[in-house]
């Protein structure tokens, strides 16, 4: 310690030019690493997507009653905050604050067993869900029948679009993906009298008409099944979603759920 500060007892005013020089090169460099961080994320929520919860092996969009209990028990116990798909919204655009660790959970196409075992076990936690229904699938076997949709929507679930058919939309005409998003929304908003704005891809596929087309609908967000957490810095019809596959173990679901989240923590240490 003496030999270091008789050191700088005659640094040289070269030295210390050089040493402000890099003093103030830093304070620049953390400046723009915030403003960098803050333009490139954005609004961070992990959206996870599930289809169906039952029991069929081989089909990985199919995750078993004890997987999905076993997630929800992992996010109640971590406090994580599901939310409505309003509040999502409203958080994405800055005008409502957001809970510590939020998280969006969804479903698609509709499949009975989202009411059968999705919506028991998510009430224990008392976690709403948004449901992505394709209404023509409405009633056929193995699908919700409309007085489950109603369940639904009473329980505290969001239901809105996800085709009226569930189509490969990049494989239709400009005028039948109109009627495909268009219908869906009316026959929703018809059998339960609320407004939905807010729409998912069927196969995760759309083209240049689609995006095209939601604007002009006005719908105001879409997600696809892009992996990655939903952003403020994305486009509103490109949100990413975190698919959730029945051969993921818990640990790598965990992983993935976290990963985003673990990353914003380095950047805040770093940075403090």
């Amino acid at each position: 310690m003496p030999m270091m500060l008789k050191r700088w007892r005659f640094t040289t005013p070269t030295k210390i030019a050089t040493i402000a020089a890099i003093f103030l090169a830093s304070v620049a460099c953390f400046a723009h690493a915030t403003l960098f961080a803050a333009e490139t994320h954005g609004i961070q929520i992990p959206v996870l997507n599930y289809h169906s919860i039952g029991v069929e092996p081989g089909n990985n969009y199919v995750l078993p009653p004890d997987a999905f209990a076993r997630q929800m028990a992992y996010l109640a116990a971590q406090h994580y905050t599901p939310l409505t798909l309003g509040d999502f919204v409203r958080i994405i655009e800055k005008k409502q604050p957001s809970p510590p660790k939020p998280v969006l959970l969804t479903f698609d196409d509709g499949y009975a067993n989202n009411a059968e075992v999705a919506m028991p076990i998510l009430r224990q936690y008392g976690f709403p869900a948004t449901l992505f229904l394709s209404p023509g699938a409405v009633g056929q076997p193995g699908y919700l029948s409309w007085p489950q949709v109603q369940e639904l929507s009473a329980a505290g679930w969001d239901i809105a679009p996800h085709g009226m058919t569930h189509p490969h939309l990049p494989k239709l005409s400009r005028e039948e993906q109109r009627e495909e998003l268009a219908e869906s929304r009316q026959v929703i908003e018809h059998e339960l009298g609320k407004r939905v704005d807010v729409f998912a891809y069927p196969y995760g596929e759309y083209n240049a008409d689609t995006l095209k087309l939601l604007s002009e609908l006005g719908y105001r967000y879409a997600f696809t099944i892009q992996e990655g957490w939903a952003s403020s810095n994305q486009s509103p019809y490109k949100l990413r979603r975190l698919v959730v596959h029945e051969e993921e173990s818990l640990k790598d679901w965990i992983l993935r759920l976290q990963r985003a989240e673990d990353k914003s923590v380095r950047l805040k240490k770093a940075m403090s």
